[in-house]
């Protein structure tokens, strides 16, 4: 029973020998009232005593907690522990006032213990109610205007002076704390983070001025120490800075995380006695170390970190408390006080506000046809909808929203949830599934900056950076009234739609970036500054604090006056370093943010296809920083890659790849820090080619050394993977002067490969690659008059750099001319005094009368006919030469022979190509194999019979009277008479396509893992060792499905339905239908009995047929090569 039902009880029971009777009817005369949590009408004891408001368990069991905790203590003297709950939804009503109903979201402590539910403070100031004294008695009341709280401190304040973390440093830090602490561990709240320099008891105004005089100001972290619940990361210090450092018994550091019965002033001891230890030891994380004496342990974390001089003012009682109720002193004129010249309209009011750019055209929407989409509203979880609710009265309010009840269009919204910090509150992006309309509207052409080359712009003198975001960007561009209706949707069943540029729109980036640069024309910076844009995110780079500070005051006024919004929490303001697009960039270079690294870093390990694609594609993005990143991701990508997965399917883990995923994060916990490129200076790239992938480095001289500007790394095409090694190397400086085109330009670049790549390119024989290809490598590593091609013997596999040792050389043409023929004396041109000379040729004709094909073969000698027969009606004439040569081949085993042909195809694979194929696993581009590869195959084996051989081209069916055309035309004569007599009948008969087993368990047995999991997956059952499908008939593995088909389409050619009809009468299938279809097509009876269908042309492809002249015009560029040093 609760504390009403026990006093309401003690009323009844007579009290005997007793001296005094206290009355029970006390509590009646309490200040209560009643509030709505999750629906349930509360009683609660307004208590102004009271920091949290405390709800009783037995109303809410199974309530979801916010992972907060906090100590109490009872007047049994005993400390509990109890939660707070997650945000729950809270309705007071006040039938007094002209709004009853206030509703807010509130974390309430639930506690077991406590017998009445209590409002305290801070429910109190959300719903206005305060407390009045009247001579009946204490009245709760709900007040208009709220008067805040004080409690009155009688000690002095406690001044604390610290250096404090901006925005992004804070969560990369809290992030980084997290996964290395247990999980009952406290951590800072990351708004928090900050590095303490000096505490007084009052203002110390000797200190103040000196620490405040210049508030902008950098930090250095080195090291992370932690222990299974302690975190913190300590702090270098300049000498000016260690100077205004004051804490005794403590060293520099950010306080990250600590045990519940820590205070926060015990990480200090904790640093100092970490930086003391001497016994550190290495680990299996060759970047973390472990003192065995305390446990500890350690990582090198270099990071610098702009940071705020700040004081913070709190009560003694509550310094360092876990509730961080203190008074935040500075504001925009304290982050610099030239932001005070600054318009305040500039500045966003709320994170839902937004502005409006001045002159920009209406954005026109040009649709494909007069088709338009509509799709229905999804149901949508109560939590989306709350969490979407603010920002949609917040738009409405503002006119970006408007009802509109009569668009033909519809499309659903998509709500999502943000990422947070812990301790952060949930909120809820407005997000627009607008699939269906960026599908039926022309789409202008992508105008977005490449986020990857927009770096090189930043000027190599520039030492000071300031960063703009600007706020709600894409609702700042209005949208026409007649194309407005192409974004409408319904919420809480009423129809609105977008007058403003919407996320999810195709166009928004493009139509956005266009409209900020042309607002931005009018602008003038200071020469020497640099202003990247990149949609939202503006960087100023300058090569002084002053000039750096003038030009981007210039550009913030600039945005006010032209009606943008920007967001005065995300400003970097004239700093050394700054955070950019995933990158920090400093005078030095640039680096990967700690936050997109711990981001990596954290991640677990992939289970299905679909993780996996999500891990690789967030490391790519970091891949101009790791020197052999496609190596790296090769075995990881070889798990998902061929495997016929699905995007849920689970992925079957190997020792390299697991090996690979922990490289990828080692490497990326080490990221280098890659000079920004200075066009006015010569390039340096080294080029090298490994296990099928190209790695390279681009490098600029810096001082009396190379320093690295960027990273390149890419798997080669299947053709140049599969040539020796030293074409690889043509095609990987092919691809790597490629990569670096948008950095380099048309400076100067000397390009260092360990092969003879001028001299492969400039030998006059160029059949070992097709035309095309050598025409794009010459083009690329010979024409171009700003590079030039050297080789370098040896590079260092670590850096890629040139090692001053010189390297054993090898001779690049005498090894091409190794790998790339069947056998090193193979002629061209024929042998003196061979002991064989032959005449091949193949024939394939069509029968005038049966119109069926005839092919045949022979061999001749100047005197007679060798060998000769009928081939398969199905090969072609190129497979009849390839089968001629073949037996040639073995008719002169053991004997030196010349053989002419008048093929070009089958001299072109004996001299040219066939080594080459089988090099690569006779594979093509597109990973299918050549064709005739098993024929290619017997031949390059063939060849090697012989003790010499040559194998010559002849002129084709000549008039000629030599003995060549003789011999030529005495093979043509012998394979067309072959191919009229019948083929010979098999001695044996034709084995089946696959033998069957007696048993349905051996049968089942050669199915694949992949198999077994897709049938479980579709309802089949496992039954005494055999599968069994919905169906009630045993599974079919894939592994009989052309034994099957045969059987099923026989001699009648039964259709695609039919073969399924007779299959599921025995088994279960699944896949069958597709390889019946693609059997009946592969039919020659089938084919050219059965009338095709007509094809139809889609109108959805991607160039629909135009109305008018000049309706959609497309236009393509090709760099020509220079001739007579002119340009065509």
């Amino acid at each position: 029973m609760d504390i009403t039902e026990q006093l309401r009880t003690q009323q009844k029971l007579s009290l005997k020998h007793t001296y005094a009777k206290f009355s029970g009817k006390s509590f009646e005369n309490m200040p209560t009232t009643m509030v709505q949590i999750e629906g349930k009408l509360l009683s609660f004891l307004v208590d102004s005593g009271a920091t949290h408001s405390v709800i009783q368990q037995k109303y809410f069991p199974g309530q979801k907690l916010s992972g907060k905790q906090v100590f109490s203590q009872g007047a049994s003297g005993m400390t509990i522990v109890e939660g707070f709950t997650a945000p729950m939804t809270s309705t007071h009503t006040d039938s007094t006032d002209p709004e009853p109903d206030i509703t807010v979201k509130h974390s309430f402590l639930l506690s077991s213990t406590c017998p009445i539910n209590l409002m305290g403070r801070d429910l109190m100031c959300s719903f206005g109610i305060s407390l009045i004294s009247t001579p009946t008695g204490l009245q709760v009341v709900r007040c208009r205007a709220i008067d805040q709280m004080a409690k009155t401190v009688m000690s002095d304040p406690m001044f604390v002076y610290q250096w404090w973390l901006p925005v992004d440093s804070q969560s990369e830090l809290s992030h980084l704390a997290a996964s290395r602490v247990q999980p009952e561990a406290e951590c800072m709240d990351a708004s928090y983070l900050h590095c303490t320099a000096h505490v007084s008891h009052g203002p110390d105004k000797q200190y103040d001025a000196l620490f405040l005089q210049d508030l902008n100001d950098q930090i250095a972290c080195m090291t992370l120490f932690w222990s299974t619940l302690k975190c913190a990361v300590s702090v270098s210090l300049t000498p000016s800075q260690q100077h205004l450092f004051n804490v005794d018994s403590s060293f520099p550091h950010i306080s990250l995380s600590k045990a519940a019965t820590d205070q926060w002033r015990d990480l200090g001891p904790f640093v100092a006695a970490c930086e003391a230890l001497t016994d550190w030891e290495a680990t299996p994380d060759p970047l973390v170390m472990r003192s065995p004496s305390t446990g500890f342990f350690k990582q090198p974390f270099a990071f610098c970190t702009p940071a705020l001089r700040s004081v913070y003012v709190m009560d003694e009682n509550n310094i360092f408390s876990d509730t961080h109720t203190d008074t935040f002193l500075t504001n925009v004129s304290s982050i610099s006080p030239a932001l005070s010249s600054v318009p305040d309209t500039l500045w966003a009011a709320h994170k839902y506000d937004v502005g409006l750019i001045k002159k920009c055209q209406p954005v026109v929407i040009t649709p494909r046809s007069d088709f338009r989409p509509h799709k229905h509203q999804y149901p949508l979880r109560q939590e989306a909808i709350d969490g979407i609710t603010p920002v949609f009265n917040s738009l409405l309010k503002a006119g970006v929203i408007v009802p509109c009840p009569d668009s033909p269009v519809r499309t659903p919204i998509f709500p999502v949830k943000k990422i947070r910090d812990a301790g952060k509150p949930t909120e809820w992006r407005f997000v627009q599934n607008l699939k269906a309309v960026n599908a039926a509207v022309h789409a202008r052409a992508p105008n977005v900056p490449n986020p990857y080359t927009i770096m090189a712009q930043v000027p190599p003198d520039a030492r000071w950076f300031s960063v703009v975001d600007l706020s709600n960007a894409f609702f700042s561009v209005p949208v026409d009234i007649d194309s407005q209706f192409w974004f409408a949707f319904n919420f809480n069943g009423k129809p609105y739609t977008f007058t403003r540029l919407c996320q999810g729109y195709t166009e928004s980036p493009t139509i956005y970036n266009e409209a900020l640069r042309e607002s931005l024309e009018s602008l003038t910076l200071s020469p020497g500054t640099a202003l990247l844009q990149y949609v939202d995110d503006c960087l100023i780079a300058a090569p002084t604090q002053q000039q750096c500070e003038q030009d981007t005051l210039k550009l913030l006024q600039h945005l006010a006056a032209e009606g943008h919004k920007a967001s005065l929490s995300k400003l970097q303001f004239v700093s050394q370093n700054v955070y950019f697009l995933g990158h920090n960039i400093s005078g030095e270079g640039k680096t990967l943010s700690p936050k997109r690294i711990a981001s990596i870093v954290t991640l677990p390990k992939p289970q299905t296809k679909k993780q996996m694609m999500s891990f690789l594609g967030t490391c790519s993005y970091c891949r101009s920083f790791i020197p052999n990143y496609s190596q790296l991701e090769q075995p990881l990508s070889a798990l998902i890659h061929g495997k016929n997965l699905s995007a849920h399917d689970k992925i079957q883990w190997l020792p390299a790849a697991s090996q690979a995923f922990t490289d990828m994060k080692c490497a990326l916990q080490v990221p280098p820090t890659l000079g920004l490129p200075d066009p006015h200076k010569p390039f340096t790239q080294t080029v090298d080619e490994r296990s099928g992938c190209m790695t390279s480095v681009l490098l600029q001289s810096h001082g009396d050394k190379q320093r690295p500007v960027a990273y390149f790394s890419a798997k080669l095409d299947p053709v140049a993977a599969g040539l020796p090694q030293c074409l690889r190397a043509v095609a990987a400086a092919e691809k790597a002067l490629t990569a670096s085109r948008d950095i380099v330009g048309y400076a100067t670049l000397t390009l260092l490969v360990p092969h003879s790549v001028s001299l492969i390119l400039l030998e006059q024989k160029s059949s070992h690659l097709s035309a095309a290809r050598y025409l794009r490598y010459h083009t690329c590593l010979l024409d171009m008059p700003n590079v030039t091609v050297k080789r370098c013997n040896v590079l260092n596999p670590a850096s890629l750099l040139p090692t001053p040792e010189d390297g054993e050389e090898h001779n690049c043409l005498a090894e091409l001319e190794a790998q790339c023929i069947p056998r090193p004396d193979l002629a061209d041109t024929p042998l003196l005094n061979s002991d064989m000379v032959m005449y091949v040729d193949g024939s394939a004709s069509r029968d005038p009368l049966t119109g069926s094909n005839l092919v045949g073969f022979s061999v001749v000698s100047d005197s007679a006919v060798l060998c000769s027969g009928p081939l398969p009606c199905h090969l072609s004439a190129q497979a009849a030469e390839l089968i001629a040569l073949t037996e040639a081949c073995k008719l002169a085993k053991d004997k030196t022979t010349t053989i002419h042909t008048d093929s070009r195809y089958a001299f072109g694979v004996v001299h040219d190509f066939g080594a080459l194929w089988r090099h690569r696993n006779f594979l093509k581009l597109d990973g299918k194999p050549v064709l005739h590869h098993t024929l290619i195959a017997e031949l390059l084996d063939a060849i090697l019979l012989p003790t010499a051989i040559a194998v010559c081209k002849c002129a084709a069916h000549t008039s000629g009277t030599g003995d060549i055309a003789k011999g030529n035309e005495r093979a043509d004569l012998a394979a067309k008479a072959a191919a009229r007599r019948p083929l010979p009948k098999p001695s044996r008969p034709v084995p089946a396509m696959c033998s069957l087993p007696s048993s349905l368990a051996a049968v089942q047995s050669l199915s694949t893992s992949d198999e077994r999991r897709f049938w479980s997956s579709s309802g089949s059952k496992f039954i005494d060792g055999i599968w069994y499908g919905t169906n009630g008939n045993p599974c079919l593995p894939k592994h009989f499905f052309p034994h099957y088909a045969k059987l099923t389409h026989g001699l009648d050619h039964v259709s695609k339905g039919g073969m399924l009809s007779i299959i599921d009468a025995t088994w279960f299938t699944k896949g069958f239908a597709a390889y019946a279809q693609r059997f009946c097509q592969a039919c020659i009876t089938c084919a050219t009995h059965n009338v095709g269908r007509s094809v139809q042309v889609s109108h959805h492809a991607a160039h629909p047929p135009p109305a008018r002249p000049f309706e959609h015009v497309m236009m393509d560029f090709v760099e020509l090569s220079p001739s007579e040093e002119n340009r065509l």
